[in-house]
């Protein structure tokens, strides 16, 4: 068995600049709801969080419930709710252990699992910062009963 060890620059940097270097953005984002399955016209609640970022690095910041088509063909996106943050409100949030938001969702699409389409909800959080760099991190969640067993995309079975 062969190691295969990284090979390091010789030129010394400060342990300051090292761990700065490492050091990314930290965002979360929790369903504030027992079950990742919320019915249509229900309300939904979830909080969200950013650490280890300095406000002066941070550009913006956007938060959105979104829908969007996994399979064959384009992709579509809807979205549902949608917020980007002011200076102060970042202030706020990087200074607070979480934000909280509450909206109703609309009575569709469906969340939808066939073999050629998808549709997927998610709350999702993004964080541009000013060098250029953007982080991004969802939360997963199903509107109305999905079930996975079952034959979709068209195909319908008919008894007797």
């Amino acid at each position: 068995m062969a190691q295969v060890f990284p090979k390091f620059s010789r030129r010394r940097v400060s342990t300051e600049r090292r761990v700065r270097r490492r050091v990314e953005p930290a965002l979360g984002v929790r369903l504030l709801t027992l079950q990742p399955r919320v019915e249509p016209l229900e309300l939904l609640e979830f909080e969200y969080r950013i650490q280890r970022v300095e406000l002066d690095d941070v550009e913006r910041v956007e938060v959105s419930v979104m829908w969007y088509t996994e399979g064959k063909g384009t992709t579509d996106i809807g979205v549902h709710y949608f917020e980007s943050l002011s200076q102060d409100e970042v202030r706020r949030l990087l200074h607070c252990n979480a934000r909280t938001v509450a909206t109703t969702l609309p009575g569709g699409p469906l969340s939808y699992e066939g073999r050629l389409l998808k549709i997927r909800w998610c709350v999702r959080l993004r964080l541009y910062l000013k060098d250029g760099r953007e982080f991004t991190a969802e939360h997963p969640f199903h509107v109305g009963h999905v079930d996975p067993a079952a034959n979709h995309d068209g195909v319908v079975s008919h008894d007797g």
